[in-house]
């Protein structure tokens, strides 16, 4: 069910999602059972945090960066750095100049709530930042379903966790506490997470409708999804040969031949939102070759690429990742030279025997 809260922060707030983190941080600033739960999320991994520890919402810094929230002990160190996310992208500061707040000498949690659909995503972007940062960033290790960790330096560990996990975690303490009295606060922030997770439109904001970047990027990966199919026939790796451009409600690429492999190369807004990977595409579907569809079910190595998502029986999609920071032609080759990398895995898998009906044994 729909709660008030949810309903005025979609509908009114310029971002839900700072609506969100101060409920967060109310909560936790008048809650001991919230910052009891929260003080464990903090030590996932064994990480010795202080027996109290206090929050703070947007805490600048000479770094210029404003991470959600923090959380010091009775001594006023740090001890934990948290960013809190709905759909927003990652910004440059995330999380190597907030993973530069916590203490060499104290131990510290670097922590990411988002909804859950984005965690397998935004854990494989986060640790490969905090590893470029120059991290030894350990193996990932699950609590439990939607607590993920990892250490990442002496006495740290990063963390990631859902909103879900979080609201869950602070309730049950709450309960078992019996303080009551702070319960409808966190239910009230659980309908608007609920509803960041699952909604399927959230009315437009004013500025949103006036921008001109949202439509500037759409088409932009179109015609990058075109470009790439170009510079993969200028590679000689692909033709078009009775093949067309094709586009529709969210999506638009060109479908492209390697050998007898026929596949679709797209910007697709539909599986960008639904798998939170890439708005870049490759799609197989009834052009491609029984026998490459068969190898993609059976999950054959792409060259350690993310394993393929099968849609419907006859399509399946594999994401082409964008690095950030590039300009326009680099873009376009970094896609290129993944697409060729599949392919030259594809082209390994060999068709099954062909069957010569009639034919006699000598």
């Amino acid at each position: 069910m729909e709660t008030l809260f949810a309903h005025l922060a979609t509908r009114f707030a310029p971002s839900p999602e700072n609506i969100a983190i101060e409920a967060l941080g109310f909560i936790l600033a008048r809650s001991p059972a919230a910052r009891a739960a929260f003080r464990a999320l903090a030590g996932t991994g064994g990480v010795a945090m202080p027996a109290e520890l206090a929050f703070a919402t947007q805490a600048a810094a000479d770094d210029l960066a404003r991470p959600d929230i923090e959380g010091y002990g009775p001594d006023l160190k740090r001890h934990c750095v948290v960013e809190c996310k709905f759909w927003a992208g990652l910004t440059s500061n995330q999380p190597l100049t907030y993973s530069a707040r916590l203490s060499r000498d104290e131990p510290g949690a670097l922590i990411f709530v988002v909804p859950s659909a984005r965690m397998t995503a935004l854990w494989s972007e986060l640790s490969k930042r905090l590893r470029g940062g120059g991290y030894d960033v350990g193996p990932r290790r699950e609590t439990q379903a939607e607590l993920w960790h990892a250490p990442f330096g002496p006495g740290h560990s990063f963390v990631l966790t859902s909103w879900r996990a979080v609201l869950a975690a602070i309730l049950r303490e709450m309960e078992t506490a019996r303080e009551t009295e702070r319960l409808d606060d966190v239910r009230q922030l659980v309908g608007l997470c609920e509803r960041m997770d699952t909604e399927a439109f959230i009315p437009f904001r004013s500025e949103e409708l006036t921008a001109a970047d949202i439509p500037q990027r759409y088409m932009q990966l179109g015609q990058i999804a075109y470009d790439v199919g170009d510079a993969l026939i200028g590679d000689g790796l692909c033709d078009t040969k009775r093949l067309t451009a094709a586009g529709g409600l969210g999506y638009y690429g060109r479908y492209l031949r390697s050998r007898d492999i026929v596949f679709f190369l797209t910007f697709d807004c539909v599986a960008w939102a639904t798998h939170k990977l890439s708005p870049l595409w490759m799609r197989f579907d009834n052009f491609s070759p029984p026998h490459v569809l068969d190898a993609l079910r059976r999950g054959v190595a792409l060259s350690g690429h993310t394993p393929a998502i099968i849609e419907k029986d006859r399509r399946i999609i594999l994401p082409i990742f964008l690095s950030p920071g590039l300009e326009r032609p680099e873009i376009v080759r970094e896609a290129a030279d993944q697409v060729a990398s599949v392919l030259a895995d594809l082209a390994t898998v060999a068709p099954p025997p062909a069957i010569v009906v009639g034919a006699e044994a000598e």
